[in-house]
């Protein structure tokens, strides 16, 4: 009996383990839905999303706008989110992050930045 609670547990650790490798794993042939600037508004609050288009200006020490091809938002791009990338204006770029509404405003806090080739 003492052998088969040894063998469970041991079982269930290496489930565990092999599970926590897995967690940062990003399949890159997973599609992801990117949203379009112009459907932000409807959003709800700390909704996570994803965004692609370029950054059209900086108008703050981590506020920009960005722009795709149904319009500009303002977003807050956090210090950790640039992990050494070097963007202009023509940089097609694809942004992580989440829906920041208050009271009539809606604006997006980037988490994560990537540069489209």
């Amino acid at each position: 009996m003492k052998k088969l609670t040894v063998l469970a547990t041991a079982l269930t650790l290496s489930i565990f383990s092999v599970a926590s490798f897995a967690e940062g794993f990003s399949d890159p042939n997973q599609s992801q839905v990117i949203t379009k600037i112009s459907e932000l508004d409807k959003l709800n609050d700390d909704q996570l999303v994803v965004l692609q288009g370029k950054i059209v200006k900086r108008i703050g020490k981590e506020d920009f706008i960005i722009r795709d091809r149904s319009g500009e938002k303002r977003v807050e791009i956090e210090d950790e989110a640039w992990r050494g990338i070097d963007l202009t204006p023509n940089d097609e770029v694809r942004f992580y992050g989440e829906v920041e509404k208050s009271w009539n405003k809606t604006e997006v806090e980037i988490h994560r930045m990537e540069k489209i080739q």
